[in-house]
């Protein structure tokens, strides 16, 4: 795991990842989706939003990592 110093809330809609030696990056999601990951937070047992949102970036890149191996 990634360690993280925190999350940084810089409006109503926008985060930002702070992370030791790596960089920080922000992005925008819609209030139904954000539900959508709080809600999978809870039912996966995550502390918070950024470990599921990094967890879920890493295995899409192992996934498109994957298939381009073997296309």
């Amino acid at each position: 795991m990634i360690p993280m110093n925190g999350v940084k809330k810089l409006d109503e809609i926008t985060y930002e990842l702070e992370f030791n030696s790596v960089k920080t990056i922000s992005f925008k999601l819609d209030e139904d989706f954000l539900r959508e990951i709080d809600e999978m937070v809870k039912i996966m047992g995550y502390s918070n939003r950024s470990d599921l949102i990094r967890d879920a970036i890493i295995a899409y890149i192992r996934e498109l990592e994957a298939k381009h191996v073997n296309e």
